[in-house]
This record gives C-alpha cells, sequence and structure tokens, in this order.
C-alpha cells in the first residue's frame, strides 16, 4: 500500500500512448527540449541532469514517436512556415522574434511569408503548402482573412496553427487576451476624469474585434458611463485618419483605437481638425511599437504579450507534429501592461467649471 505521507507525483496519462507534451510536463521541460534530446540533436545544451532526467520519464512512460502522425506529415524537411497579412507591420516584429527563437531551440528554421500574397497566387500556395516545402504552417489572418482560406490549407492536412485568433474548431489556435487590452486602455481614461470615451475599432477579424469592444463596454460599465461613440478604426494609418473624421465634433474626450499603427493615424486626423492631442483628445492604443515613445506626443498604449504569443504558437505547432490534438491556447502570461506616455491627460475643463 503506498505510504500516504509521500508527496504524489504529477498525474500520468490516463490511457493511451504517452505524447512528447506528457513527457516534457513531467520533466519539466519544454517540448522542444524534449524533442531534440530524443532526436539526438548534437547542439541542444542541456545539463546531464537533465538529460538523465528526460530520458528516465520517457522511458517509464514508454513514449515513442507516434508514427501514424509522422506519416500524415507532407515533409520531413525542418521548416515551419509563418504566413502573416502585412510583413511591413511593426506588430509582427516581436511575433517573428519569439517564434524564431522558439523554432531555433527546437531545430526548425523558421520562413516567413505574407498571408495575403499566399492567397491570391495559386502557384506560391502550390509550392509552399502542397509542395513538400515546409513540416508545418502557422497563419495569422488579416482583415480579409477567411474561414475559405484556412479550409483550403486545412484540407492538404498540413499541420496549421491561427495565430494572433482565438477560433475554436477543428484548427488549433493561440491568442491573446483583447478584451483585457481594451479594457485596461479604457479604465485608464476613465480613471483621468473622462466620461466620454470612443472606441475606434478593428471590425475584422470579428473574434478579435469583438473581444476588444468588450473591453471597452466593460470598463465603461463598471465606471458607471454611457458607451461613446464607435468607428471603424481598422489596422492602417489611413484607417485611423478616416475613422477620426467619422467621428462627430465634440463627441468624445478621450479615444480607445484598437491598433496602434491606427491610433497614429487618429493622431494626425485630429491635427488636422485642430484637436490638441491630449489637450482635447487623450488617445490609447492596443500594441506598442518602437517608434511609439517617439511620437508627438508619445503614444500612450498597452502592451501586448506578442514575443510570448509567437513562441507559444511554435510550441503549440510541435505539439501538434509530435501528434497531439489542435490546441486552443490563450496567453494570460505576462499580462497585457498599461505604457502611460504623453497622449492622455485629464479631460479639458468645460468654460465656467471650477
Amino acid at each position: 500500500m503506498p505510504d500516504p505521507c509521500q508527496p504524489v507525483g504529477p498525474a500520468r496519462p490516463a490511457r493511451g500512448r504517452a505524447k512528447l507534451s506528457d513527457v516534457a510536463r513531467e520533466a519539466g521541460v519544454s517540448p522542444a527540449v524534449v524533442s531534440r534530446l530524443l532526436r539526438g540533436d548534437e547542439k541542444l545544451r542541456i545539463r546531464e541532469e537533465t538529460r538523465q532526467r528526460v530520458l528516465a520519464v520517457a522511458a517509464e512512460l514508454r513514449y515513442t514517436p507516434n508514427e501514424v502522425a509522422r506519416a500524415l506529415r507532407r515533409s520531413e524537411v525542418g521548416i515551419l512556415g509563418m504566413a502573416v497579412h502585412d510583413t511591413s507591420n511593426p506588430v509582427y516584429s516581436e511575433i517573428l522574434a519569439g517564434a524564431q527563437a522558439e523554432a531555433s531551440a527546437a531545430g526548425y528554421a523558421l520562413l516567413l511569408a505574407d498571408a495575403d500574397e499566399l492567397a491570391r497566387t495559386g502557384r506560391t500556395f502550390e509550392r509552399l503548402v502542397r509542395g513538400n516545402r515546409i513540416d508545418g504552417l502557422m497563419l495569422q489572418r488579416g482583415p480579409g482573412g477567411s474561414d475559405a482560406a484556412v479550409a483550403q490549407i486545412a484540407s492538404t492536412r498540413l499541420p496549421l496553427l491561427l495565430v494572433n485568433d482565438r477560433t475554436r474548431g477543428e484548427v488549433g489556435s493561440v491568442g491573446l487576451d483583447d478584451e483585457a487590452a481594451t479594457y485596461l486602455a479604457t479604465r485608464h481614461l476613465a480613471e483621468l476624469g473622462h466620461t466620454a470615451i470612443a472606441h475606434l475599432h478593428l471590425g475584422t477579424p470579428k473574434a478579435r474585434s469583438a473581444a476588444r469592444t468588450r473591453g471597452w463596454r466593460r470598463a465603461l460599465a463598471e465606471a458607471g458611463l454611457p458607451e461613446g461613440p464607435q468607428v471603424r478604426g481598422g489596422h492602417t494609418t489611413g484607417d485611423g485618419e478616416r475613422a477620426m473624421r467619422g467621428l462627430e465634433p465634440g463627441s468624445a474626450t478621450g479615444a480607445v483605437v484598437s491598433n496602434v499603427l491606427a491610433a497614429v493615424g487618429a493622431m494626425s486626423g485630429a491635427r488636422a481638425q485642430g484637436l490638441r492631442v491630449p489637450d482635447d483628445l487623450s488617445i490609447v492604443a492596443v500594441h506598442d511599437v518602437f517608434f511609439a515613445p517617439h511620437l508627438t506626443p508619445p503614444l500612450t498604449v498597452v502592451r501586448m504579450p506578442l514575443r510570448e504569443l509567437g513562441r507559444r504558437s511554435v510550441a503549440a505547432l510541435l505539439r501538434q507534429l509530435g501528434g497531439d490534438r489542435p490546441p486552443h491556447e490563450v496567453v494570460s502570461e505576462p499580462e497585457p501592461e498599461l505604457v502611460v506616455r504623453a497622449s492622455t491627460a485629464p479631460p479639458p475643463r468645460r468654460p465656467g467649471r471650477a
């Protein structure tokens, strides 16, 4: 009979074949380390104690690579693909940095592609997705992203993961806490004393846009404030500038912009209308970029864990390659962080107000 005073170890897989992720969890290392060690990667640098622990756990769980999953893979080339809808967007640099680091740690190269071009050009799609050029694909759907494009890729049986997406279904996904981002931004403006707070929403993709709208509404409700005006802010500087023209003058003293590039355009649009930021209008954006502190004025943002998003996306895709079911994860650590700069301030005092 087991000694009840002895510590109980991590739960073992109840039934069936042990997975690479089971070995990683019990050994206290990442799936990438287990994969590289069991593949005999000579470039892997870990302590001997860790090496022996992983091997012991693998033996105890009787882990063997899932040959069925391997047989379904389209290629064995050691390359993972990442397709984003705008390769020039600076928001993606942090995602790519995290993805590159995790892929390299697992012995894979990372290939960057433009999702829009991939969808438009059938020949490119055939070469990359159907031509045994990559082992798996991470896809960031943009404003024009469609379920049809995802279904087309999924039909090839190439392991596929949606990045910065919380869509649940047969295709795996790793997303961010979008609701928390706009909640923080809106609460910041409410705490400064703003009572008329607009939202320049994304519009698409629908799931991400809806989550950010929920965060704005939740913060307003908690502060006992009415909903301010909503206009589509989009994803580009041009979108943000046009959105400012769609706001009725004087309808808001603060604006939460769901995309940082749109926020840059909104600042330009405000100036074109003779509004001073933040004296007449405070602006706070979702996502931080390298130039945000250097704008005039420096832009207040909610910084999202983009590097961790990239890392977790690669790790999730590698688990699929190892035979795991497609995951649905939300990056909760580190949490979204409000970074206060000079684009937000208390609202302007009305004439005659003390």
